[in-house]
């Protein structure tokens, strides 16, 4: 009877023992396919990396080359500027600190 109760028990070492070793093979394919996706990733990357190195090459400082003097078009935003504004139409009290004027020319 001894051998009896030592049956199932050595039936379920072995069967723990075969989904260890079927996990762990699985587990390893995986890792192993994964790395082979990051290294064709980081070669990808690679190759972005010299394209773009590639293209800045090629187009030099364009963005750092700006004329010295451009002429300034519009209204100096630092001086301040008065109007004669009697007769024309208003909202508001005439006596605000800020009056903000709107011209528009509908033709």
């Amino acid at each position: 009877m001894a051998s009896g109760n030592q049956n199932p028990t050595i039936v379920s070492a072995v069967a723990v023992a075969a989904a260890v070793l079927v996990g762990s093979y699985m587990v390893a394919n995986a890792l192993d396919r994964l790395t082979g996706q990051i290294d064709r990733a980081t070669g990808r990357l690679a190759d972005i990396e010299k394209a773009v190195a590639s293209a800045n090459d090629a187009l030099g400082n364009l963005g750092s080359a700006r004329p010295a003097a451009q002429a300034r078009r519009g209204p100096d935003p630092d001086k301040r500027y008065s109007f004669e504004l009697a007769g024309s139409p208003a909202l508001g009290p005439p006596k605000a600190a800020v009056t903000i004027v709107e011209f528009s020319d509908f033709q």
